[in-house]
């Protein structure tokens, strides 16, 4: 009977460790919100980081303007700022955006990070544009819910734990 206690203790903590270990390695999408420079261009869009948040695993951001010759497409970002600092820019890096955060803020955890520490857009065509900030600039941070199949194995694990304790007092002839 011990070691079918053992067993079903063993397929619980897989299932638990398998749960959290998907949720670890999930990367993490953040969602520009409110990002306005006094220059008049805004910057929309998300970016996607991986669980570490080391390094960036997609760029999908807009910056506009009054001037559609200011207006680009962020493709490539900095690593090595991350997590303080996102640096975003054309392939060049000839027009960028660079948007400040407080130390430690932007986690693996997701979140909202106020964007209060300042930044700057600089198109090719003209002058930086400074961040307006007010309460509402931030990035908004999502991490994928864990693995189905690390919840199902759990779930199963649990249901099979009274099934095996059965079984085993059954071969140790108690009941």
């Amino acid at each position: 009977m011990h070691i079918f206690k053992k067993l079903a203790m063993l397929f619980t903590m897989a299932g638990i460790a398998l749960g959290f270990a998907t949720r670890a390695s999930a990367q993490i999408t953040w969602t520009l919100n409110d990002v306005t420079f006094n220059n008049g261009n805004t910057a929309t869009g998300s970016f996607t980081t991986n669980a570490g948040v080391t390094a960036f695993e997609s760029i999908n951001v807009s910056v506009t303007g009054p001037d559609s010759a200011a207006d680009f497409t962020a493709t490539i970002g900095v690593d090595s700022y991350l997590p303080n600092l996102i640096g975003l820019g054309d392939s060049g890096f000839s027009e960028f955006l660079a948007l400040f955060l407080s130390p430690n803020s932007l986690t693996n955890a997701g979140g909202i990070v106020p964007i209060l520490g300042g930044g700057f857009d600089c198109p090719n065509s003209g002058p930086c544009g400074t961040l307006i900030t007010n309460s509402d600039t931030e990035l908004i941070g999502t991490t994928p819910e864990p693995a189905t199949g690390g919840l199902m194995l759990l779930g199963l694990g649990l249901l099979m734990r009274k099934r095996i304790e059965q079984w085993g007092r059954k071969a140790a002839g108690t009941s």
